[in-house]
This record gives C-alpha cells, structure tokens and sequence, in this order.
C-alpha cells in the first residue's frame, strides 16, 4: 500500500481543496470583481503575439519585476522576492527556518494556509485566539512568544476572514520584544492606507507579504512577493525552486502595477460598495452582527445558517464556515459590483419570505 510509505505524520492529513462551483455571482474567494481595462488586455496580446515568450523559461529572478516593486516601495532590488502567490513564500520561509517540531505562533481565526504549512513542513502550529471582536492583543502575543519560544510568528492584516487590521504602534512593540522571523501578511493590504513595508530597513527579521491576486485581480496568474531584509531575501531563495514564477504572471504583475491609478480608483469604489453592503446586510433580520472590515469582504454571523445553501441553489457563491466551531453560522461575503451587491441582498430578503 502506498499509504504505508506517507511521512507517518501526513497519513490522516487532509489537503486543502477548493470546490469548484457553477455560479452567476462569485462571492468567496475574495477576488475583484472588476475586468481589466482594455489597455491591460492588448498589453497582453501583444506578449502572446511573440512566440519567444511562451517558447524561452521566464526570468528565474524576476529582474524586470522586482525592479518595478522596489521602485513602486522605494526599496531595493535586493530587498523583494516575488512568488507564485504569497502562498509559496509562506511554504518557503517554513521550510527554510524550521527544524521538526519547532513551533510557529499564528492567530484564530485567520488563513489556514498558516497551519498547514507548518504542518507540512513538520513545524508545530502555536495559535493565539483573537479577542471577541477579532481585534489583536498584542500583549497576548509577546507573553506566548516568551512561554513558546517560536521558530516564526504570523500575523494578518487586514485578517482573512475577520477583516480587522493590527495597528502600527502594536507592530513596533512586537518588533521590540520578538527577535524571530516576524511575517506580516498583507494579501488585503491595499484597502487601508498604510502598509508594514517601512519598517523593514530597520528589522531584519520582518517580512512583508503581498500579492497581485486581491486588488490588481491576478489571481488567475498567481503573483505574489515579500519585501524584507537582504539577508531574509537571501535566506528565503536557498529553497526558491528555479522557474518559480512563469513569464505571463511577470510581465502582467509588471504592466498592472505600471498602471495602477486605474486599481486605486476600483479599490476605492470597492470600499465605497463595502459600507452600502455593511449598511443593507444589517437590515435583515436573521443577520445577527456584521464585522467591521478593512478588506474586500465582510464577515457577518447568522441565526439561520441553511441561507448559504439557498444562495447558492440561485448560483450565488458566499463562504460559509459551518455551524460548529470558532466561527459557527458565520459567513465571508466578499464585496462585488454594485449590482451584484444588489442581488446578493435581493435574494437574501426574498429568503426571509419563504416557507419554513
């Protein structure tokens, strides 16, 4: 039996999957709801239109984009890795700085792609629950630093999928006290107006994480990159495979950020659609509470949690996460257009209407 030779620890492990759905209006995955401009799309051709492009490897350092990054932060070159997704960078910092067993702290509830990775990577996952409104306690953190003695710490902002945000001051006291690798994931980071990325001159231990595949809407292409320290970069890049990040996911990543006056204006209107879609959720009755977010998605609880079926039996897609657990009977909905917004909302009034 080929389960015989699974690493012992892996045997009941179970992968992530995302299901595949058919659907009218896609409201899970966190995704821009907006398509390119047409400026964006013939860039595209074009690059298609060379047969060397699709015929020759991509660029196994990235150059042209890692340039364009450190311009668009002001850092240097040598200061930015970029990745297929942020989802990569977190497999490779857990696997270049983890010996078995070593502990990683992470908060919950926050992206699952934390514990699994320290998972996989023989890491031992550490969690600190967040406060009762999700919130951060920074002073929570710093005493299971010193209790746990973590290999590396994580921290979301704006967490996915409670959409709260850690502050500036509580990151400069983490970094006083914490001397590990200290990760902030910034996947929703441009729906506020400030990002951890300045402090990186002064720690080498912090990491940045970004990704393309949120507000620039390249989540098809699987853009990610951190910004850290010279000697984190370098760290990370012993266990980078060569050819990580192909051509396409380059060049447009590249031409995006080139362009991005057009994503500011869309991540605004997003923003602007998140407070009309706050305000309408909580006219409704079976929504008990609506999560304050900084992202593009709002966190709301339920007392009739069968509403995630029947949107999506209209081809309506929202995340549930189930009626047991931390985060019982409640759903991410993530923001979309206006009239899709509308909809969501029209369906989830007509619910209220049905027989039961």
């Amino acid at each position: 039996m080929i389960k015989d030779y699974i690493r012992e620890d892996l045997q009941e492990f179970i992968p992530y999957h995302a299901p595949v759905k058919e659907y009218d209006i896609k409201l899970d995955a966190n995704e821009n709801p907006y398509p390119h401009n047409e400026k964006i799309i013939s860039e595209a051709k074009k690059w298609l239109e060379d047969c060397n492009n699709l015929r020759r490897y991509p660029d196994t350092d990235c150059n042209e984009l890692r340039e364009t990054l450190a311009k668009y932060w002001q850092v240097n070159k040598e200061n930015v890795i970029c990745s297929v997704g942020s989802d990569q960078l977190i497999d490779s910092l857990l696997k270049v700085f983890l010996e078995p067993e070593d502990k990683v702290l992470m908060p919950t509830p926050s992206f699952s792609m934390y514990k699994l990775a320290t998972k996989l990577n023989r890491g031992t996952p550490i969690e600190f629950n967040l406060n009762d409104d999700f919130s951060y306690d920074v002073n929570k953190i710093i005493d299971l630093y010193h209790k746990e003695h973590p290999k590396c710490v994580f921290i979301c902002t704006p967490n996915n999928p409670t959409g709260n945000i850690i502050t500036d001051n509580d990151v400069e006291k983490l970094l006083n006290v914490i001397k590990c690798p200290l990760i902030i994931d910034e996947a929703y980071g441009e729906y506020i107006e400030e990002s951890m990325i300045g402090k990186v001159k002064d720690h080498e231990n912090l990491i940045v994480l970004k990704t393309f595949s949120k507000a620039y809407g390249l989540a098809g292409l699987r853009v990610g990159y951190g910004i850290a320290s010279k000697s984190m970069i370098d760290a990370i890049n012993i266990v980078i495979p060569p050819y990580h990040l192909n051509a396409l996911s380059q060049f447009l990543a590249r031409t995006v950020l080139e362009n991005d006056a057009e994503y500011d204006n869309k991540i605004k209107e997003i923003v602007r659609n998140r407070k009309w879609l706050s305000d309408n959720l909580q006219t409704i009755k079976y929504v008990e509470k609506v999560y304050p977010s900084y992202a593009n998605y709002l966190l709301i609880k339920v007392s009739d949690y069968s509403i995630v079926e029947v949107l999506e039996n209209k081809r309506i897609l929202v995340r549930g996460y189930g009626e047991q657990g931390e985060l019982a009977n409640c759903i991410r909905i993530t923001v979309g257009t206006e009239d899709e917004n509308k909809k969501l909302i029209k369906e989830m009034k007509k619910y209220l209407d049905l027989p039961r």
